[in-house]
């Protein structure tokens, strides 16, 4: 079972190369000319496989490492794998079209069969209350995300049904299916490694996170300006969620135990639910949703910064990755340098109404930089 584990694990890293690859022809034609492939199509391939073929593959992949292996999870890893590939070629070549949308439905069907399996095979383990409550958390939101790809085909003439259903699909898998699945990864790990979590916050955190969590959608829809009550439901949410995070801070209070990624991925967890509330705030509300490089910066720090670097370390820590300091470092470095330059950027254009043109070709850079990390990270692996 380990070996295959292993296995999987290093083909989920493979799967993240991919994506960063697709990232960096991206960040190409954002500062050059390259006519093939389209762009909007390969943005969609990029971000599907990005969500199937790397996070909820390595997700499963770990929740799977938890339990007594089963024949039925060999089925449902490659069932996922057809799915994510075929999204990645089919989206890449025509868009959203009935090939695409075909791999999308069987991505969905492998969410609920996982779903049903992961569930029932749990129920009777003798898990930590905490790392139940985040596991089936995880999944059940994994499975109410699935209802996005269904509203967008309601929603299709109708702009603000059409954003809020893709909003409702990247809400409950960035800060449901992504967010609890990781927390019971380090609920789980974090024992084992010598990390004391006081049990009383680390209990109020994740009771807050899961109540916020739901009408957290709320923050997703201010864009279209809805009604008051929208606006309160949010807000609460909001200080529901700040108030989670100081539990998180009160439950570890030292630090210096921590594996080094998970110390840049609670940074990054700060960072994203500081911006989050922010959002709440109308004119910078109004700013992020209509600025792109806000969006895609609060994407890469929740999919990079906080899910990748926390997974990355759990698997480095339980010897199902090997350890490249090397590629690691550089692959850090990216991320952060990724970050740090779409902020500038935001900044520059609030403040100024404009960036700096050379931000493509900073951005463009620290996309190699991602990739060359993660090569040499799966290089490391095949030694």
């Amino acid at each position: 079972m380990f070996d295959t584990i292993k296995k999987w694990a290093y083909l989920s890293l493979v799967n993240l190369l991919i994506v960063s690859v697709l990232g960096v022809i991206l960040r190409y034609k954002g500062a050059f000319s390259l006519p093939v492939p389209d762009y909007k199509y390969l943005l969609h391939a990029h971000s599907h496989f990005a969500f199937s073929g790397w996070v909820t593959t390595i997700l499963f992949t770990c929740f799977v490492y938890l339990i007594p292996f089963r024949k039925t999870y060999v089925y449902q890893f490659w069932l996922n794998q057809v799915a994510g590939f075929g999204m990645l070629i089919s989206f890449a070549i025509q868009g959203y079209g009935p090939v695409s949308i075909a791999f999308s439905a069987l991505s969905v069907v492998f969410s609920y069969w996982f779903a049903c399996s992961y569930l029932k095979d749990i129920r009777l383990l003798s898990f930590p209350p905490l790392v139940k409550s985040c596991l089936q958390l995880a999944i059940a939101f994994l499975v109410i995300s699935s209802a996005g790809p269904f509203m967008l085909a309601m929603g299709k003439g109708n702009m603000v049904l059409y954003n809020n259903a893709i909003y409702f699909y990247l809400h409950f898998q960035y800060n449901g299916w992504f967010t609890f699945g990781v927390m019971a990864l380090f609920f789980w790990a974090a024992p084992r490694f010598h990390i004391y979590l006081a049990p009383n916050f680390s209990k109020v955190f994740v009771i807050l996170m899961g109540i916020a969590c739901v009408p957290a959608y709320c923050m997703s829809t201010l864009w279209a300006h809805p009604p008051g009550w929208v606006y309160m439901i949010a807000g609460a949410a909001g200080m529901i969620q700040l108030a989670a995070l100081v539990f998180l801070i009160l439950a570890v209070p030292v630090i210096k135990h921590l594996h080094v990624l998970w110390v840049l991925a609670s940074a990054a967890f700060i960072i994203k639910i500081v911006l989050q509330v922010l959002t709440l705030v109308t004119p910078l509300g109004r700013f992020a949703y209509g600025f792109r490089p806000v969006v895609i910066g609060y994407l890469h720090l929740v999919v990079l910064g906080f899910v990748s670097f926390l997974i990355i370390g759990f698997l480095i820590l339980n010897k199902l990755l090997k350890v490249d300091k090397v590629g690691l470092g550089i692959f850090i470095t990216g991320v952060i340098g990724n970050e740090v330059i779409l902020m500038v950027q935001c900044v520059m254009a609030y403040f100024f109404g404009s960036g700096t043109p050379m931000v493509p070709y900073w951005l463009l850079g620290a996309g190699v930089v991602m990739m060359t990390g993660i090569g040499l990270m799966v290089a490391r692996q095949r030694k």
